[in-house]
């Protein structure tokens, strides 16, 4: 089941880069939690969408929305990836993609699919943070999802994305949510 506006998260367990076992639960601190499902770490959208919170991740908080990203790959790779870049939000390992298949991200239907209708804008980004697409890993045909939710759990926002670049920037995720009333 896709998580639709209105609906609860279901809590679960991750581990922290201090290798701390965490629930997501006592994550909710803050009036918004965005929950942020990305590809793997060799795709250079995922790698970009990273960097970008990494840079407003201190204005986000300021506005009272933390970040938690989730993303292929093994625990080492995500540790050792994060701290190079200097991640400062939590980034959770999923390997065998068990809180994708939990939550139902889907998967694109094909490459053409996965990259059709892919923002130029964000392409050219590339080059201003010098990011080169590596290696495949896991499932390369995974597609992202935004999901926020309020203290309680409740998701105040859904955006399952369409293609290889749909995931709102955080600016954009910042507009949206100034819409939502902050529940305590």
């Amino acid at each position: 089941m896709k998580l639709t506006e209105g609906t609860e998260i279901d809590d679960f367990l991750f581990l922290t880069k201090n290798g701390n076992c965490e629930s997501f639960r006592s994550q909710l601190k803050r009036n918004f939690t965005a929950v942020i499902f990305l590809r793997h770490l060799g795709c250079g959208m995922s790698q970009l969408d990273m960097l970008k919170y990494r840079d407003a991740y201190k204005f986000l908080k300021e506005q009272g929305i933390e970040i938690l990203m989730v993303i292929q790959g093994t625990e080492a790779a995500v540790a050792e990836r994060t701290a190079k870049l200097g991640i400062p939000f939590t980034v959770i390992a999923d390997p065998e993609q068990e809180l994708y298949g939990h939550f139902n991200i889907p998967s694109s239907e094909s490459m053409r699919q996965l990259v059709y209708g892919v923002s130029e804008d964000k392409l050219l980004e590339f080059d201003y943070y010098g990011i080169e697409c590596q290696r495949f890993e896991g499932n390369e045909l995974q597609l992202q999802a935004t999901i926020v939710v309020d203290r309680k759990g409740q998701v105040v926002l859904s955006h399952y994305s369409e293609n290889i670049s749909d995931v709102p920037s955080p600016s954009e995720l910042y507009q949206m949510l100034q819409a939502v009333p902050v529940r305590s």
